[in-house]
């Protein structure tokens, strides 16, 4: 019985860090480093769209847009569930689960528009950032995935 447990806990972890938020979904407040004003104002992945359903504007997405939303998008998310694994309050749904579910709001957005478009229209240079992206997502799950703190809040989670 422990070890089904600790499988559904570390499934629920798992899940929960990788699916993505809805895009109307609220980020919890990170500790990040806002970003500079002419990079928010230049990069169209730092702010939700004004189209409807939150629909990207592609008349404002270069390909330059990209690595510096996945970066500044991985940066806010591990603070987002930086404050998530260090809060002080006992771990409940709402503050650990739902709360991770709602984080990496930009992180969700560029790769959203980024895997969309090179599983549908390529090119070389988004070939190039994938390439480059890839190693630094996957160090980024890892991140989270492997959070002793974080795996703790999951664990004692109670359900009634």
């Amino acid at each position: 019985m422990h070890k089904l447990t600790t499988l559904a806990v570390a499934c629920a972890l798992a899940l929960a860090a990788c699916s993505k938020p809805a895009p109307e979904a609220t980020p919890v407040q990170s500790q990040a480093t806002p970003v500079a004003a002419p990079a928010v104002a230049a990069n169209p992945f730092f702010e939700a769209s004004t189209l409807p359903l939150l629909a990207p504007d592609f008349t404002k997405i270069r390909d330059e847009h990209y690595l510096p939303a996945f970066e500044e998008g991985m940066k806010q998310h591990l603070a987002e569930i930086r404050a998530i694994a260090d809060n002080g309050e006992p771990a409940t749904l709402d503050n650990t689960l739902v709360a991770m579910e709602r984080s990496g709001i930009v992180l969700y957005r560029v790769s959203q528009v980024f895997y969309n478009l090179t599983s549908s229209h390529t090119s070389e240079a988004l070939q190039k950032i994938e390439a480059e992206v890839a190693p630094k997502l996957a160090k980024h799950q890892d991140e989270i995935f492997l959070d002793p703190k974080l795996f703790a809040r999951v664990k004692a989670i109670q359900t009634p």
